[in-house]
Parts: C-alpha cells; structure tokens; sequence
C-alpha cells in the first residue's frame, strides 16, 4: 500500500523536488523555478500553501535556512479568496527570494478543503 505524505495530487506535484526525509522532514523541497510551477499547479486544483520553507544546498546536502512564511486564512475570508492569497504570498516570498547561485530550495505546506 503506497503512503502518501499529503494526497496523491499534491505529492505528485510536489514530489519532483528534494525529498527533505533525511532532515525528518515528510515534505519535499524544490528550486525556485519547480516552487514557482507547483504553486499554478496547486493553484489550479483548489489548494492553499499556508507557508513553506526556506533550504540551501551546502556541499550536496540540504541545511535549513529558518526562514519561512506563512499565511492564515481570515475568519471573513472565503476559501478561494484564501487560496488566490496564500498563493499570491508564497509566489511573492519565492521570486523575491535571493538565489543568485541557484542552490536555494522551498517546501511548501498545502492546505486541501
């Protein structure tokens, strides 16, 4: 029986990045341009991203950074106006990210209704 960390969907979308098991970690990480293409995945199948993580790749192996973010939905807030801002958040935090050498890596934390 196949264990998924999320949901079959997300972790097929999720699942092309860096697995993260070696940090005890059931997510994965992914470079920039993969984040970036997973949240208009997510997007497009009615799924949040209530934060995400930040890693670098340091000699071969992944180190977190400790940054992040993170997106709460409001109580007034409908569930796709929370999914159009948590995705509009995470694309934010990740382009303006600095990742001049290419090695920085997210994980993103979906949230499914």
């Amino acid at each position: 029986m196949v264990q998924y960390v999320w949901s079959e969907q997300v972790d097929s979308i999720l699942g092309a990045g860096e697995s993260l098991e070696v940090l005890g970690v059931r997510n994965w990480a992914l470079d920039q341009a993969g984040a970036l293409d997973a949240l208009e995945r997510l997007h497009h199948e009615g799924i949040a991203v209530a934060g995400g993580d930040v890693y670098r790749l340091e000699n071969g192996r992944l180190e977190p950074t400790y940054d992040n973010w993170y997106c709460d939905r409001s109580d007034d807030e409908s569930i796709d106006e929370y999914i159009e801002r948590s995705i509009d958040i995470a694309r934010s935090y990740i382009s303006e990210c600095p990742n001049s050498d290419g090695e920085t890596l997210f994980s993103l934390v979906p949230v499914a209704w």
